[in-house]
């Protein structure tokens, strides 16, 4: 029997939940490690990271290897989500929502189109790029825009995958998932 989306989100923040801080850095630095040592990432100028949830992939140590890239992260702003350039991480706040988000500056914002590559979070990914967000449909909408030709790729933990997930026409895909245990990710 499929399961649901609700279903399979509380499953997932089950098994995240009994990830240990320890483990988390662990997972996350080795991430950090596929992704810089990746094609895509040495190709990128204007890159699109996330400020992780404390059961997420924490990508901070990529800005030690972000040499001459812009990085900007994002930032909601009613039912769509802004990006905005940081030249610094610690720059990010966090929002009512108690998400790690940049302040807002119209001046900073990136526009889609600019960018190379967008890290994208989600509760769960299946092995061909479907994603299970948490429900607000953020990213789906971000990752919907015409003029995003990004490369998209989707972080998680191995606990995160999945053979297949439920899917819906307005959840969008990512191009490829990265995980502590991916061999390696293509140009």
């Amino acid at each position: 029997m499929e399961q649901t989306k609700p279903v399979l989100r509380n499953l997932v923040r089950e098994r995240l939940a009994a990830l240990s801080a320890e483990e988390i850095a662990a997972k996350s630095a080795r991430i950090c490690e596929k992704i810089s040592a990746s094609e895509f990432w040495r190709k990128a100028k204007i890159v699109c990271l996330f400020a992780a949830k404390p059961t997420e992939p924490d990508l901070a140590a990529l800005w030690n290897l972000r040499e001459g890239k812009t990085i900007c992260y994002p930032r909601v702003n009613g039912t769509e989500l802004d990006l905005i350039s940081v030249k610094n991480p610690t720059a990010l706040q966090t929002s009512r929502w108690q998400l790690r988000e940049p302040l807002h500056d119209e001046t900073k914002i990136v526009a889609p189109v600019q960018l190379d590559v967008i890290f994208v979070p989600g509760l769960a990914f299946s092995l061909g790029g479907l994603r299970l967000g948490r429900g607000g449909g953020f990213y789906d909408r971000l990752l919907a825009r015409s003029e995003l030709r990004a490369k998209k790729i989707g972080v998680c933990f191995e606990e995160q995958i999945f053979p297949d997930l439920p899917s819906e026409p307005h959840d969008r895909a990512v191009d490829a998932v990265i995980t502590e245990n991916s061999k390696s990710l293509s140009s």
